[in-house]
């Protein structure tokens, strides 16, 4: 189950914005992977091009193999266009990220080949609770009629949800350019050039187009100036993944001022 309540990033912004560099380091002391999971190591394999002229060139580079970008090569490659994605990581994302997609992604995920096993491995919701103290205060259904081919939510960890894209790929021919890490990218009059970084040295991709799939602090980005404009939500939040036994329906529960939690908010999912 997954389990919200009322987050250290707030507290770090009262006391000064802190670096980029900071940011990360500070996520990645914090993501540590469920001993429920294991999870996989993909191979570093050495990029061709670092022999052959430092040079690959292609219609498509997509840097970040997360779920965009996942979802933007598999597209790609049904299509027949060409591509490279690249990430500097060689597994999937850790710790309490994406956990909850409603019906319209998972069809899009059925059009991209793999919403199967995405609804098999997760758990299928549809009722929502909303609690004030300890009383039910007001209760919805999001998917009321039958005949739906898929349910109108699916809870499952986001690295599961890699794992089975990075299979799709592959089973396309496709794979993933591990540990190969965006260092800098040159415009150019009819596409650009991306700089990538490996443990055998470094190449470039020309590409006609260039997607920065590389998360919400897109390193990418940063390298062309572009800012990543948005509001601050001011409240704070713990997020904790716990395992336990428990007779919870498959609904989604919220609490207004629980007894648990005086004076604040609670949010309970079954993944």
């Amino acid at each position: 189950s997954a389990l919200a309540a009322t987050s250290w990033k707030d507290g770090l912004r009262a006391a000064g914005r802190p670096s980029l560099e900071q940011q990360r380091s500070w996520e990645r002391s914090r993501a540590v992977i469920p001993s429920t999971y294991r999870a996989p190591e993909y191979p570093y394999v050495t990029p061709p091009e670092i022999e052959a002229g430092g040079v690959a060139r292609t219609q498509v580079a997509i840097v970040g193999a997360g779920p965009v970008g996942l979802a933007a090569a598999i597209d790609l490659a049904q299509q027949g266009i060409a591509f490279i994605i690249v990430d500097d990581n060689n597994t999937v994302s850790v710790g309490s990220r994406a956990i909850c997609y409603a019906k319209r992604a998972l069809e899009v995920l059925d059009r991209l080949g793999c919403g199967e096993p995405i609804c098999a491995h997760g758990v299928s919701w549809k009722v929502g609770k909303v609690f004030f103290h300890d009383k039910l205060a007001y209760q919805f259904d999001l998917q009321p009629e039958p005949g739906h081919k898929r349910p109108a939510f699916v809870n499952l960890q986001q690295y599961h949800l890699e794992e089975a894209l990075v299979d799709r790929l592959a089973a396309l021919g496709h794979r993933v350019r591990w540990k190969n890490k965006a260092v800098g990218i040159e415009p150019g009059k009819d596409g650009a050039a991306v700089e990538i970084d490996t443990p055998h040295g470094r190449y470039r991709i020309e590409a006609d187009y260039v997607i920065a799939a590389d998360g919400a602090r897109s390193a990418l980005r940063d390298l062309m100036g572009l800012e990543w404009k948005g509001q601050v939500f001011r409240d704070r939040f713990l997020i904790a993944d716990v395992q336990m036994k428990a007779e919870f329906p498959p609904e989604r529960w919220f609490w207004f001022d629980p007894p648990f939690h005086p004076g604040q908010s609670a949010l309970l999912h079954r993944q």
